[in-house]
Protein backbone atom coordinates (compact mmCIF):
# COMPACT_ATOMS: atom_id res chain seq x y z
CA UNK A 1 0.00 0.00 0.00
CA UNK A 2 1.27 3.48 -0.90
CA UNK A 3 0.19 6.66 0.82
CA UNK A 4 1.06 10.30 0.43
CA UNK A 5 3.32 11.25 3.33
CA UNK A 6 2.68 14.32 5.42
CA UNK A 7 5.34 17.04 5.69
CA UNK A 8 7.00 17.22 9.12
CA UNK A 9 9.64 19.44 10.63
CA UNK A 10 13.15 19.28 9.18
CA UNK A 11 14.42 17.53 12.30
CA UNK A 12 11.70 14.87 12.11
CA UNK A 13 12.42 14.24 8.44
CA UNK A 14 16.15 13.89 9.07
CA UNK A 15 15.54 11.52 11.98
CA UNK A 16 13.09 9.41 9.99
CA UNK A 17 15.53 9.18 7.09
CA UNK A 18 18.34 8.12 9.39
CA UNK A 19 16.19 5.45 10.97
CA UNK A 20 15.11 4.16 7.56
CA UNK A 21 18.72 3.86 6.46
CA UNK A 22 19.60 2.02 9.65
CA UNK A 23 16.65 -0.33 9.20
CA UNK A 24 17.60 -1.12 5.62
CA UNK A 25 21.20 -1.76 6.56
CA UNK A 26 20.26 -4.21 9.30
CA UNK A 27 17.41 -6.05 7.60
CA UNK A 28 18.05 -9.62 6.46
CA UNK A 29 16.27 -11.69 3.81
CA UNK A 30 14.67 -13.82 6.53
CA UNK A 31 12.88 -10.77 7.98
CA UNK A 32 15.16 -10.40 11.00
CA UNK A 33 17.51 -7.54 11.87
CA UNK A 34 14.89 -4.82 11.33
CA UNK A 35 14.22 -1.73 13.45
CA UNK A 36 10.54 -1.47 14.36
CA UNK A 37 8.89 1.86 15.12
CA UNK A 38 5.91 2.54 17.36
CA UNK A 39 4.24 5.64 18.83
CA UNK A 40 3.49 5.79 22.57
CA UNK A 41 1.09 8.30 24.07
CA UNK A 42 3.28 9.73 26.83
CA UNK A 43 6.72 9.70 28.35
CA UNK A 44 7.04 6.72 30.72
CA UNK A 45 6.90 7.70 34.38
CA UNK A 46 9.30 4.96 35.43
CA UNK A 47 10.76 1.76 34.03
CA UNK A 48 10.75 0.15 37.48
CA UNK A 49 8.25 -2.75 37.11
CA UNK A 50 7.44 -2.76 40.82
CA UNK A 51 6.29 0.88 40.86
CA UNK A 52 5.12 1.51 37.27
CA UNK A 53 1.40 2.19 36.82
CA UNK A 54 1.03 3.91 33.42
CA UNK A 55 0.56 2.38 29.97
CA UNK A 56 3.68 3.94 28.41
CA UNK A 57 5.88 2.54 31.17
CA UNK A 58 4.29 -0.88 30.76
CA UNK A 59 4.99 -0.82 27.03
CA UNK A 60 8.74 -0.34 27.48
CA UNK A 61 8.89 -2.73 30.45
CA UNK A 62 7.20 -5.46 28.40
CA UNK A 63 10.00 -5.30 25.83
CA UNK A 64 12.96 -5.12 28.20
CA UNK A 65 11.97 -7.55 30.96
CA UNK A 66 11.17 -11.25 30.93
CA UNK A 67 9.15 -12.82 33.74
CA UNK A 68 8.79 -16.40 34.87
CA UNK A 69 5.95 -16.86 32.38
CA UNK A 70 4.71 -15.02 29.30
CA UNK A 71 1.68 -14.75 27.02
CA UNK A 72 2.00 -15.97 23.43
CA UNK A 73 0.26 -14.51 20.37
CA UNK A 74 -2.83 -16.63 21.02
CA UNK A 75 -3.14 -15.57 24.65
CA UNK A 76 -1.76 -18.83 26.06
CA UNK A 77 0.60 -18.94 29.04
CA UNK A 78 4.10 -20.12 28.14
CA UNK A 79 7.36 -20.60 30.01
CA UNK A 80 9.75 -17.65 29.85
CA UNK A 81 12.62 -17.40 32.36
CA UNK A 82 11.07 -20.48 33.94
CA UNK A 83 12.13 -23.59 32.03
CA UNK A 84 9.38 -25.56 33.78
CA UNK A 85 7.31 -25.39 36.94
CA UNK A 86 5.23 -27.61 39.19
CA UNK A 87 2.33 -26.92 41.54
CA UNK A 88 1.74 -28.82 44.78
CA UNK A 89 -1.38 -30.97 45.11
CA UNK A 90 -3.01 -28.41 47.40
CA UNK A 91 -2.37 -25.62 44.88
CA UNK A 92 -0.32 -23.54 47.34
CA UNK A 93 3.32 -24.05 46.36
CA UNK A 94 4.72 -23.19 42.92
CA UNK A 95 8.26 -24.39 42.21
CA UNK A 96 10.03 -22.87 39.19
CA UNK A 97 13.18 -24.24 37.55
CA UNK A 98 14.85 -21.33 35.79
CA UNK A 99 16.77 -21.24 32.53
CA UNK A 100 20.51 -20.65 32.84
CA UNK A 101 20.87 -18.67 29.62
CA UNK A 102 19.00 -15.47 30.58
CA UNK A 103 21.19 -12.44 31.33
CA UNK A 104 20.99 -8.89 32.58
CA UNK A 105 22.52 -6.23 30.36
CA UNK A 106 22.46 -2.42 30.56
CA UNK A 107 24.17 -1.64 27.25
CA UNK A 108 27.35 -0.62 29.05
CA UNK A 109 29.37 -2.64 31.54
CA UNK A 110 26.77 -4.53 33.57
CA UNK A 111 26.26 -8.18 32.69
CA UNK A 112 24.99 -10.86 35.06
CA UNK A 113 22.91 -14.05 34.94
CA UNK A 114 19.23 -13.78 35.88
CA UNK A 115 18.74 -15.97 38.95
CA UNK A 116 16.09 -16.95 41.47
CA UNK A 117 17.31 -14.24 43.84
CA UNK A 118 16.33 -11.59 41.28
CA UNK A 119 12.70 -12.69 41.60
CA UNK A 120 12.91 -12.88 45.39
CA UNK A 121 14.31 -9.35 45.53
CA UNK A 122 11.66 -8.04 43.12
CA UNK A 123 8.77 -9.39 45.18
CA UNK A 124 10.36 -8.13 48.38
CA UNK A 125 10.54 -4.66 46.83
CA UNK A 126 6.95 -4.93 45.60
CA UNK A 127 5.61 -5.46 49.13
CA UNK A 128 7.93 -3.25 51.18
CA UNK A 129 5.86 -0.35 52.57
CA UNK A 130 8.62 2.08 51.58
CA UNK A 131 8.26 1.13 47.88
CA UNK A 132 4.67 2.47 47.88
CA UNK A 133 3.73 0.26 44.96
CA UNK A 134 0.27 0.90 43.52
CA UNK A 135 0.07 -2.69 42.25
CA UNK A 136 1.19 -4.63 45.33
CA UNK A 137 -2.36 -5.42 46.47
CA UNK A 138 -2.95 -7.43 43.30
CA UNK A 139 -0.41 -9.99 44.60
CA UNK A 140 -1.64 -10.28 48.18
CA UNK A 141 -2.40 -13.93 47.40
CA UNK A 142 1.31 -14.58 48.17
CA UNK A 143 1.91 -15.77 51.73
CA UNK A 144 2.52 -12.93 54.23
CA UNK A 145 2.63 -10.29 51.50
CA UNK A 146 -0.25 -8.17 52.82
CA UNK A 147 1.10 -8.24 56.37
CA UNK A 148 4.54 -7.15 55.16
CA UNK A 149 2.96 -4.39 53.08
CA UNK A 150 0.89 -3.03 55.97
CA UNK A 151 3.76 -3.36 58.44
CA UNK A 152 2.36 -6.04 60.75
CA UNK A 153 5.25 -8.31 59.72
CA UNK A 154 8.62 -6.52 59.64
CA UNK A 155 10.84 -9.46 58.64
CA UNK A 156 10.90 -9.41 54.82
CA UNK A 157 12.28 -12.96 54.74
CA UNK A 158 8.88 -14.18 55.96
CA UNK A 159 7.51 -13.48 52.48
CA UNK A 160 6.39 -16.62 50.67
CA UNK A 161 8.99 -16.22 47.89
CA UNK A 162 12.22 -18.18 48.38
CA UNK A 163 15.30 -19.07 46.33
CA UNK A 164 15.91 -22.79 46.96
CA UNK A 165 19.13 -22.51 44.98
CA UNK A 166 20.55 -20.24 42.28
CA UNK A 167 18.08 -21.40 39.64
CA UNK A 168 15.14 -22.76 41.67
CA UNK A 169 12.39 -20.47 42.95
CA UNK A 170 9.54 -21.35 45.30
CA UNK A 171 6.41 -19.21 45.74
CA UNK A 172 3.86 -20.08 48.43
CA UNK A 173 0.30 -18.73 48.32
CA UNK A 174 -2.20 -18.14 51.11
CA UNK A 175 -4.80 -20.14 49.20
CA UNK A 176 -5.10 -21.70 45.72
CA UNK A 177 -5.47 -19.12 42.97
CA UNK A 178 -6.33 -20.25 39.42
CA UNK A 179 -5.27 -16.84 38.06
CA UNK A 180 -1.79 -16.88 39.57
CA UNK A 181 0.10 -18.08 36.45
CA UNK A 182 -1.34 -15.29 34.30
CA UNK A 183 -0.53 -12.77 37.06
CA UNK A 184 3.12 -13.78 36.75
CA UNK A 185 3.16 -12.42 33.18
CA UNK A 186 2.41 -8.86 34.36
CA UNK A 187 4.87 -6.05 35.14
CA UNK A 188 4.91 -6.26 38.98
CA UNK A 189 6.16 -9.87 38.74
CA UNK A 190 9.23 -8.97 36.65
CA UNK A 191 12.63 -9.63 38.28
CA UNK A 192 15.02 -7.02 39.69
CA UNK A 193 18.79 -7.42 39.93
CA UNK A 194 19.73 -6.63 43.50
CA UNK A 195 23.27 -5.67 42.47
CA UNK A 196 22.16 -3.28 39.74
CA UNK A 197 19.36 -1.78 41.83
CA UNK A 198 21.72 -0.96 44.69
CA UNK A 199 24.14 0.71 42.26
CA UNK A 200 21.42 3.02 40.84
CA UNK A 201 21.64 5.52 43.70
CA UNK A 202 17.90 5.68 44.35
CA UNK A 203 17.08 6.53 40.72
CA UNK A 204 16.22 3.05 39.48
CA UNK A 205 14.10 3.16 36.32
CA UNK A 206 14.05 6.95 36.01
CA UNK A 207 16.42 7.37 33.04
CA UNK A 208 18.06 5.20 30.40
CA UNK A 209 21.19 4.22 32.27
CA UNK A 210 19.34 3.50 35.52
CA UNK A 211 17.75 0.21 34.53
CA UNK A 212 19.10 -3.07 33.16
CA UNK A 213 17.30 -5.53 30.89
CA UNK A 214 16.86 -9.27 31.37
CA UNK A 215 14.62 -9.48 28.30
CA UNK A 216 14.85 -8.87 24.58
CA UNK A 217 15.89 -5.20 24.44
CA UNK A 218 17.81 -2.69 26.55
CA UNK A 219 17.58 1.11 26.65
CA UNK A 220 20.13 2.56 24.23
CA UNK A 221 18.88 6.15 24.52
CA UNK A 222 15.97 7.93 26.22
CA UNK A 223 15.30 11.48 25.05
CA UNK A 224 12.43 13.55 26.41
CA UNK A 225 11.91 17.30 26.68
CA UNK A 226 8.45 18.26 27.91
CA UNK A 227 8.80 21.68 26.26
CA UNK A 228 9.55 20.26 22.83
CA UNK A 229 7.57 18.09 20.41
CA UNK A 230 10.65 17.04 18.41
CA UNK A 231 13.07 14.20 19.00
CA UNK A 232 11.24 12.72 22.01
CA UNK A 233 11.99 9.04 21.74
CA UNK A 234 13.19 5.87 23.40
CA UNK A 235 15.69 3.87 21.39
CA UNK A 236 16.08 0.19 22.30
CA UNK A 237 18.49 -2.37 20.93
CA UNK A 238 18.66 -6.16 21.21
CA UNK A 239 20.11 -7.51 24.47
CA UNK A 240 23.28 -9.05 23.05
CA UNK A 241 23.65 -11.58 25.89
CA UNK A 242 20.11 -12.89 25.37
CA UNK A 243 20.51 -12.93 21.61
CA UNK A 244 23.46 -15.30 21.40
CA UNK A 245 21.11 -18.00 20.08
CA UNK A 246 19.38 -15.53 17.72
CA UNK A 247 16.19 -15.61 19.81
CA UNK A 248 15.52 -11.91 19.21
CA UNK A 249 14.38 -11.18 15.66
CA UNK A 250 14.61 -7.34 15.43
CA UNK A 251 17.81 -5.33 15.57
CA UNK A 252 16.05 -2.76 17.72
CA UNK A 253 12.97 -0.67 18.52
CA UNK A 254 12.33 3.06 18.20
CA UNK A 255 9.46 4.42 20.31
CA UNK A 256 8.27 7.94 19.50
CA UNK A 257 6.73 9.84 22.40
CA UNK A 258 3.64 12.08 22.18
CA UNK A 259 3.36 12.05 18.41
CA UNK A 260 0.57 14.38 17.29
CA UNK A 261 -0.87 12.10 14.59
CA UNK A 262 -0.12 8.45 15.22
CA UNK A 263 -2.83 7.36 12.81
CA UNK A 264 -1.20 9.20 9.91
CA UNK A 265 2.23 7.95 11.00
CA UNK A 266 0.96 4.40 10.64
CA UNK A 267 -0.45 5.12 7.18
CA UNK A 268 2.88 6.71 6.23
CA UNK A 269 4.78 3.62 7.42
CA UNK A 270 6.52 5.67 10.11
CA UNK A 271 5.04 3.29 12.68
CA UNK A 272 4.55 -0.46 12.35
CA UNK A 273 1.65 -0.98 14.78
CA UNK A 274 -1.52 0.95 15.51
CA UNK A 275 -4.05 0.13 18.23
CA UNK A 276 -7.54 1.49 17.78
CA UNK A 277 -11.28 0.83 17.73
CA UNK A 278 -14.40 2.47 16.33
CA UNK A 279 -14.27 4.55 13.14
CA UNK A 280 -10.49 4.35 12.68
CA UNK A 281 -10.63 0.56 12.99
CA UNK A 282 -13.28 0.35 10.29
CA UNK A 283 -11.16 2.51 7.98
CA UNK A 284 -8.08 0.34 8.48
CA UNK A 285 -10.10 -2.86 8.06
CA UNK A 286 -11.37 -1.51 4.75
CA UNK A 287 -7.78 -0.77 3.70
CA UNK A 288 -6.91 -4.42 4.25
CA UNK A 289 -4.28 -4.18 7.00
CA UNK A 290 -3.40 -7.37 8.84
CA UNK A 291 -4.82 -7.24 12.37
CA UNK A 292 -5.81 -9.03 15.52
CA UNK A 293 -9.15 -8.42 17.23
CA UNK A 294 -9.65 -8.48 21.01
CA UNK A 295 -13.13 -8.32 22.52
CA UNK A 296 -11.95 -7.24 25.95
CA UNK A 297 -13.75 -3.91 26.62
CA UNK A 298 -17.17 -3.67 28.23
CA UNK A 299 -19.07 -0.37 28.03
CA UNK A 300 -22.01 0.37 30.27
CA UNK A 301 -23.74 2.92 32.47
CA UNK A 302 -21.76 3.53 35.66
CA UNK A 303 -23.57 5.25 38.52
CA UNK A 304 -21.96 7.38 41.20
CA UNK A 305 -23.43 5.68 44.25
CA UNK A 306 -22.42 8.64 46.41
CA UNK A 307 -24.52 11.09 44.42
CA UNK A 308 -27.80 12.40 45.86
CA UNK A 309 -29.92 10.69 43.20
CA UNK A 310 -28.09 7.47 42.39
CA UNK A 311 -27.23 6.61 45.94
CA UNK A 312 -30.76 5.19 45.72
CA UNK A 313 -30.62 1.59 44.48
CA UNK A 314 -34.27 1.53 43.36
CA UNK A 315 -33.72 4.43 40.96
CA UNK A 316 -30.70 2.70 39.43
CA UNK A 317 -32.66 -0.54 39.07
CA UNK A 318 -35.59 1.27 37.43
CA UNK A 319 -33.29 2.57 34.70
CA UNK A 320 -31.76 -0.88 34.21
CA UNK A 321 -35.12 -2.66 33.95
CA UNK A 322 -36.45 -0.17 31.39
CA UNK A 323 -33.78 -0.85 28.72
CA UNK A 324 -35.20 -2.94 25.88
CA UNK A 325 -32.03 -4.61 24.67
CA UNK A 326 -33.77 -6.69 22.05
CA UNK A 327 -34.91 -3.65 20.05
CA UNK A 328 -31.63 -1.74 20.25
CA UNK A 329 -29.58 -2.04 17.09
CA UNK A 330 -25.83 -1.87 16.58
CA UNK A 331 -24.97 -0.86 13.04
CA UNK A 332 -21.19 -0.94 13.24
CA UNK A 333 -18.30 -3.34 13.04
CA UNK A 334 -16.56 -4.12 16.33
CA UNK A 335 -19.50 -3.83 18.74
CA UNK A 336 -21.69 -6.55 20.26
CA UNK A 337 -24.21 -6.58 23.06
CA UNK A 338 -22.51 -7.37 26.35
CA UNK A 339 -23.21 -10.65 28.15
CA UNK A 340 -22.23 -9.11 31.48
CA UNK A 341 -19.48 -7.15 33.16
CA UNK A 342 -16.94 -9.84 32.27
CA UNK A 343 -16.39 -10.37 28.50
CA UNK A 344 -17.00 -13.77 26.95
CA UNK A 345 -13.31 -14.14 26.04
CA UNK A 346 -12.13 -14.18 29.67
CA UNK A 347 -10.79 -17.42 31.13
CA UNK A 348 -10.31 -19.01 34.52
CA UNK A 349 -7.21 -21.09 34.06
CA UNK A 350 -7.65 -22.76 30.68
CA UNK A 351 -11.47 -22.60 30.57
CA UNK A 352 -13.84 -19.83 29.57
CA UNK A 353 -15.50 -18.04 32.48
CA UNK A 354 -18.89 -17.68 30.75
CA UNK A 355 -18.84 -21.37 29.84
CA UNK A 356 -18.06 -22.35 33.44
CA UNK A 357 -20.63 -19.98 34.94
CA UNK A 358 -23.14 -21.03 32.25
CA UNK A 359 -25.04 -17.72 32.57
CA UNK A 360 -25.12 -14.23 31.18
CA UNK A 361 -25.37 -11.42 33.70
CA UNK A 362 -27.58 -8.35 33.21
CA UNK A 363 -31.04 -7.18 34.30
CA UNK A 364 -33.49 -7.95 31.45
CA UNK A 365 -36.20 -5.57 30.34
CA UNK A 366 -39.16 -5.74 32.75
CA UNK A 367 -41.69 -2.89 32.63
CA UNK A 368 -43.43 -4.08 35.82
CA UNK A 369 -40.22 -4.10 37.87
CA UNK A 370 -39.14 -0.80 36.30
CA UNK A 371 -42.37 0.87 37.40
CA UNK A 372 -42.26 -0.74 40.84
CA UNK A 373 -38.64 0.38 41.32
CA UNK A 374 -39.38 3.98 40.33
CA UNK A 375 -42.26 4.06 42.82
CA UNK A 376 -39.93 2.81 45.58
CA UNK A 377 -37.34 5.40 44.57
CA UNK A 378 -39.91 8.22 44.87
CA UNK A 379 -40.52 7.25 48.49
CA UNK A 380 -36.96 8.29 49.35
CA UNK A 381 -35.76 10.65 46.62
CA UNK A 382 -37.51 13.73 45.31
CA UNK A 383 -38.14 13.63 41.58
CA UNK A 384 -36.75 17.16 41.37
CA UNK A 385 -33.33 15.81 42.38
CA UNK A 386 -33.01 13.81 39.17
CA UNK A 387 -34.65 16.23 36.78
CA UNK A 388 -32.30 17.17 33.94
CA UNK A 389 -29.31 15.11 35.07
CA UNK A 390 -26.46 14.72 32.57
CA UNK A 391 -25.06 11.38 31.46
CA UNK A 392 -21.56 11.76 30.02
CA UNK A 393 -20.45 9.62 27.09
CA UNK A 394 -17.09 9.21 25.31
CA UNK A 395 -16.40 10.68 21.89
CA UNK A 396 -17.68 7.64 20.00
CA UNK A 397 -20.52 7.74 17.45
CA UNK A 398 -21.82 4.23 18.13
CA UNK A 399 -21.86 4.62 21.91
CA UNK A 400 -23.37 8.10 21.72
CA UNK A 401 -26.22 6.94 19.47
CA UNK A 402 -26.80 3.82 21.58
CA UNK A 403 -27.13 5.86 24.79
CA UNK A 404 -29.32 8.43 23.05
CA UNK A 405 -31.74 5.63 22.15
CA UNK A 406 -31.68 4.36 25.72
CA UNK A 407 -32.40 7.84 27.07
CA UNK A 408 -35.52 7.88 24.87
CA UNK A 409 -36.59 4.59 26.48
CA UNK A 410 -36.13 6.13 29.93
CA UNK A 411 -38.36 9.00 28.91
CA UNK A 412 -41.15 6.82 27.52
CA UNK A 413 -41.00 4.15 30.24
CA UNK A 414 -40.35 6.24 33.35
CA UNK A 415 -40.75 9.91 32.43
CA UNK A 416 -37.06 10.15 33.32
CA UNK A 417 -35.36 12.93 31.38
CA UNK A 418 -31.62 13.41 31.13
CA UNK A 419 -29.10 15.22 28.96
CA UNK A 420 -26.64 13.15 26.91
CA UNK A 421 -23.32 15.00 26.75
CA UNK A 422 -20.47 13.86 24.55
CA UNK A 423 -16.96 14.66 25.79
CA UNK A 424 -13.55 14.77 24.16
CA UNK A 425 -11.09 12.10 25.30
CA UNK A 426 -9.26 14.51 27.63
CA UNK A 427 -12.41 15.97 29.18
CA UNK A 428 -13.96 12.53 29.52
CA UNK A 429 -10.98 11.18 31.48
CA UNK A 430 -10.98 14.27 33.70
CA UNK A 431 -14.66 13.83 34.59
CA UNK A 432 -14.34 10.07 35.16
CA UNK A 433 -11.29 10.25 37.40
CA UNK A 434 -12.57 13.23 39.37
CA UNK A 435 -15.82 11.44 40.20
CA UNK A 436 -17.69 14.63 39.34
CA UNK A 437 -20.65 12.91 37.66
CA UNK A 438 -24.00 11.36 38.54
CA UNK A 439 -23.78 8.74 35.84
CA UNK A 440 -21.41 8.15 32.98
CA UNK A 441 -20.85 5.61 30.21
CA UNK A 442 -17.62 3.92 31.24
CA UNK A 443 -15.61 0.97 30.01
CA UNK A 444 -14.42 -1.85 32.20
CA UNK A 445 -11.09 -3.26 31.03
CA UNK A 446 -9.01 -5.87 32.83
CA UNK A 447 -5.23 -5.74 33.01
CA UNK A 448 -4.93 -9.52 32.88
CA UNK A 449 -7.09 -12.41 31.70
CA UNK A 450 -9.26 -13.11 34.74
CA UNK A 451 -12.76 -12.17 35.97
CA UNK A 452 -11.04 -10.72 39.02
CA UNK A 453 -9.32 -8.11 36.88
CA UNK A 454 -12.72 -6.79 35.75
CA UNK A 455 -14.79 -7.19 38.91
CA UNK A 456 -12.13 -5.66 41.15
CA UNK A 457 -13.11 -2.33 39.56
CA UNK A 458 -15.98 -2.38 42.08
CA UNK A 459 -13.95 -3.43 45.09
CA UNK A 460 -13.77 -0.90 47.91
CA UNK A 461 -9.99 -1.42 47.78
CA UNK A 462 -9.79 -0.90 44.01
CA UNK A 463 -8.03 2.21 42.75
CA UNK A 464 -10.38 2.42 39.74
CA UNK A 465 -13.64 2.13 41.70
CA UNK A 466 -15.14 5.30 40.23
CA UNK A 467 -18.66 4.31 41.36
CA UNK A 468 -17.82 4.76 45.04
CA UNK A 469 -19.55 1.43 45.65
CA UNK A 470 -18.84 -0.20 49.03
CA UNK A 471 -20.06 -3.70 49.85
CA UNK A 472 -18.10 -5.94 52.21
CA UNK A 473 -20.04 -9.04 51.06
CA UNK A 474 -18.96 -8.35 47.47
CA UNK A 475 -15.34 -8.01 48.59
CA UNK A 476 -15.55 -11.37 50.39
CA UNK A 477 -17.04 -13.07 47.32
CA UNK A 478 -14.26 -11.67 45.16
CA UNK A 479 -11.59 -12.88 47.58
CA UNK A 480 -13.13 -16.35 47.83
CA UNK A 481 -13.38 -16.60 44.05
CA UNK A 482 -9.75 -15.62 43.63
CA UNK A 483 -8.64 -18.27 46.11
CA UNK A 484 -10.90 -21.16 45.11
CA UNK A 485 -9.54 -24.66 44.79
CA UNK A 486 -11.25 -25.46 41.49
CA UNK A 487 -12.04 -23.50 38.33
CA UNK A 488 -15.76 -24.30 38.56
CA UNK A 489 -15.99 -23.15 42.18
CA UNK A 490 -14.09 -19.99 41.24
CA UNK A 491 -16.47 -19.31 38.34
CA UNK A 492 -19.57 -19.75 40.52
CA UNK A 493 -18.25 -17.32 43.12
CA UNK A 494 -17.21 -14.80 40.48
CA UNK A 495 -20.69 -15.02 39.02
CA UNK A 496 -22.22 -14.30 42.43
CA UNK A 497 -19.96 -11.27 42.72
CA UNK A 498 -20.83 -10.13 39.19
CA UNK A 499 -24.55 -10.60 39.88
CA UNK A 500 -24.24 -8.54 43.06
CA UNK A 501 -23.08 -5.54 41.02
CA UNK A 502 -25.65 -6.09 38.27
CA UNK A 503 -28.62 -6.71 40.57
CA UNK A 504 -27.90 -3.54 42.54
CA UNK A 505 -27.48 -1.72 39.20
CA UNK A 506 -24.19 -0.09 40.08
CA UNK A 507 -23.19 -0.79 36.49
CA UNK A 508 -25.45 -1.65 33.54
CA UNK A 509 -23.39 -3.67 31.01
CA UNK A 510 -24.35 -2.70 27.46
CA UNK A 511 -21.69 -3.16 24.76
CA UNK A 512 -18.69 -5.38 24.17
CA UNK A 513 -16.26 -3.38 22.01
CA UNK A 514 -13.50 -4.92 19.95
CA UNK A 515 -10.04 -3.45 20.04
CA UNK A 516 -7.83 -3.97 16.99
CA UNK A 517 -4.08 -4.13 16.63
CA UNK A 518 -3.14 -3.28 13.03
CA UNK A 519 0.26 -4.22 11.63
CA UNK A 520 2.29 -2.60 8.87
CA UNK A 521 2.78 -4.17 5.47
CA UNK A 522 4.88 -7.37 5.47
CA UNK A 523 5.17 -7.38 9.27
CA UNK A 524 4.92 -10.69 11.12
CA UNK A 525 5.36 -11.98 14.67
CA UNK A 526 4.25 -8.85 16.53
CA UNK A 527 2.17 -9.69 19.61
CA UNK A 528 -0.40 -7.38 21.16
CA UNK A 529 -1.55 -8.06 24.72
CA UNK A 530 -4.97 -6.37 25.06
CA UNK A 531 -4.92 -6.63 28.85
CA UNK A 532 -1.61 -4.93 29.54
CA UNK A 533 -2.07 -2.81 26.37
CA UNK A 534 1.47 -3.67 25.33
CA UNK A 535 3.01 -4.57 21.97
CA UNK A 536 5.73 -7.24 22.14
CA UNK A 537 8.36 -7.11 19.39
CA UNK A 538 10.75 -9.91 20.35
CA UNK A 539 9.66 -12.16 17.46
CA UNK A 540 8.77 -9.37 15.02
CA UNK A 541 9.96 -9.67 11.42
CA UNK A 542 9.54 -7.55 8.31
CA UNK A 543 9.95 -9.01 4.83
Amino acid sequence: MKYKKTIKTVLSVVLAAALTLTSSACKKDDGTGYIFKYDIAANPVTLDPQTAADSSSYEIIANMFEGLLKVDNEGNIQNAVAEKYTVSDDGLIYTFNLRKDVYWYDGDEFEAPCTADDFVFAFQRLFRPTTKSKTADGFFCIKNSEQINNGTISDITELGVKALDEYTLEITLNAPNPSFPVMLTTAPAMPCSREFYESSGGKYGLYGGSVASNGAFYIFRWNYDQWSSDNNNIIMRANKKNNENNDIAPYGLNFFIEETDSYQNFLDEQSHVYITSGVEAIQLLNLGYENTESKTRIWGVLFNTKSKSFGNESLRQALAYSIQREVLEINSVGYDKAAGIVPTVINIGEQGYRELADKECYLPYNSFLAEKSIEEALENVSKNSWSGLTIYVPDDDVIYEYISDISQMWQSELNFYCNVKRLSETNYETVLQSGDFDFIVADISGNFNSPYSYLSSFSSAGGSNYSGYVNSSFNVLLSRAENSATEKESADLYYQAEKTIVDSAVFIPLLNQSEYAFFGEDCEGIIYNPFSKTVIFKEAKKF
